[in-house]
């Protein structure tokens, strides 16, 4: 009887901790705003001229597990987070358009090296670009911090928002075909986010 009793708590206590934990998790879209700094030639023979408007937007969970994980005992180290769909990460530019199938999120807190604090996107298994799909092309966002600038991110758990002013060293996006050959290099202005508590199922939509 008592045995069943312990079984009965240990089940009940189990219930509420991942109900604790599902209702810490939320769904978090990025929107990004910035121009153009540099721009190559697309397949279709068209350029972009420096200063045309871009945005950038990706989505995550905040409770992704880390693929990779080295905290050090004073909260400084390196994590890593991957996402497939319904997780999205794409740019628009002009009449340009990419997005990724997958994608790591990259943070490194309080190292300070060389930069105080970064955060990173990079496309993984290639990069559709106005519709079509290219292996070998590249995909990312780099966000860092001055040296000695280390409150940009707060942990290596993955941000709810993100100031853009903090990574005060340098805030760029770059899309790449084959070869590694520039097609977009992008300044970055603006970020801003929406946190959803509850997402609309199989996709990366706030539910109503």
């Amino acid at each position: 009887m008592k045995m069943k009793q312990v079984v009965r708590a240990v089940a009940v206590a189990t219930t509420a901790l991942l109900a604790g934990v599902s209702a810490e998790a939320a769904l978090v879209r990025y929107h990004m705003a910035g121009v153009v700094t540099e721009s190559g030639v697309f397949d279709d023979g068209t350029t972009l001229a420096e200063g045309a408007p871009v945005k950038i937007s990706y989505s995550y969970e905040t409770k992704q597990p880390s693929t990779y994980m080295l905290r050090n005992d004073d909260g400084s180290g390196m994590a890593s987070y991957d996402f497939v769909q319904p997780y999205h990460f794409r740019i628009r530019a002009g009449t340009h358009f990419a997005r990724v199938d997958g994608f790591k999120v990259t943070l490194n807190n309080d190292l300070n090296q060389p930069f105080g604090d970064t955060f990173d996107l990079e496309a993984v298994g290639g990069v559709h670009i106005d519709h079509v799909m290219q292996p070998d092309a590249k995909f990312t966002v780099s966000l860092l911090s001055q040296f000695g600038n280390t409150g940009a991110l707060r942990s290596l758990n993955l941000p709810k928002h993100l100031n853009e002013w903090s990574f005060d060293a340098f805030r760029v996006a770059r899309l790449a075909a084959a070869g590694d050959r520039t097609l977009l290099m992008v300044r970055i202005d603006r970020i801003y986010s929406t946190v959803c508590a509850q997402t609309a199922p199989g996709t990366d939509d706030c539910a109503e």
